[in-house]
């Protein structure tokens, strides 16, 4: 992958992506709890450990983190979005053993004055590396031996309808779609098993496992039909759209997206299923 594909995920994620983010921080909270239960469960963490937490956003897990390795312990969460960042440290003021750091995992220095890492954890921010064994290289050379990674990755889309479903809506009303490789970075990019294998086995990491988990997505912090649109909107697809068509266009496809929304409420939230790959391997 090309440091321009790198450069353009900064660029999102710093542009529209982080705030859109954390002005939706509690509904996405809510919408990937679960998942990021299990790969912590996954990686059995011990009080006094040193973990590093790869693309944090706005900490929620990296205060997970932080709980289960107590005060004896320390987390560092680190994610490429300033403003994702901003917002983890404001709700985190007052615990001292986490911090935070704008990095980004490909090219820079992790250490952050600190010792090796005893283990390593990312719910959904691992998929968005232009080199992926760069980034899982770098993150092997700040670990010391005998350290444990776990991380939660989306399976394919279509199994996944929180996002299939309105993103091809969206793409009907899209003049000129974009439908990005298997494996470009993006939220699918790890939907392969056997490239997440490749990747990681090629950055060095052993004794890797992948296995599947499903669980219910619950849109919009489980508030009804318009929240869970205004955070399905947001997305990258709905920034396309909107980028490229007029407001009557983008109105047609936000209230077509609005009913098939409507099609999966239960008891007054929007809830899909979701289907993830959790990952663990160990270093060396």
């Amino acid at each position: 992958m090309s440091n321009r594909e790198n450069a353009q995920q900064a660029e999102y994620w710093n542009g529209v992506g982080g705030p859109h983010w954390v002005e939706q921080q509690q509904q996405f909270d809510l919408m990937l709890a679960a998942f990021g239960s299990k790969a912590l469960d996954a990686l059995q963490l011990r009080a006094g450990e040193r973990v590093l937490d790869i693309g944090c956003g706005t900490g929620s897990t990296t205060l997970a983190l932080a709980e289960a390795v107590g005060p004896t312990g320390s987390v560092l969460g680190c994610d490429i979005s300033q403003s994702m960042i901003d917002a983890a440290r404001v709700r985190s003021t007052g615990i001292d053993h986490l911090a935070f750091a704008v990095l980004d995992i490909q090219t820079d220095s992790l250490a952050q004055g600190g010792p090796p890492f005893d283990a390593v954890f990312s719910r959904f921010g691992v998929m968005f590396f232009s080199d992926p064994v760069a980034a899982f290289a770098n993150v092997a050379a700040h670990v010391r031996p005998g350290a444990r990674m776990a991380f939660a990755c989306w399976q394919h889309q279509d199994v996944n309808a929180w996002i299939s479903v309105p993103a091809a809506i969206m793409r009907r009303f899209t003049p000129n779609p974009v439908f990005p490789p298997a494996d470009a970075p993006g939220p699918f990019a790890f939907q392969d098993p056997h490239r997440i294998r490749t990747l990681l086995d090629t950055a060095g990491w052993n004794n890797v496992d992948v296995e599947p988990f499903g669980a219910h997505v619950t849109m919009g912090g489980g508030l009804g039909v318009d929240p869970a649109l205004r955070q399905t909107m947001g997305t990258a697809i709905g920034q396309i759209l909107r980028q490229q068509v007029d407001d009557a266009t983008f109105e047609r496809a936000t209230a077509a997206v609005r009913d098939a929304l409507a099609e999966h409420m239960v008891d007054g939230a929007v809830v899909f299923d979701g289907n993830v790959w959790i990952v663990t391997a160990t270093y060396p």
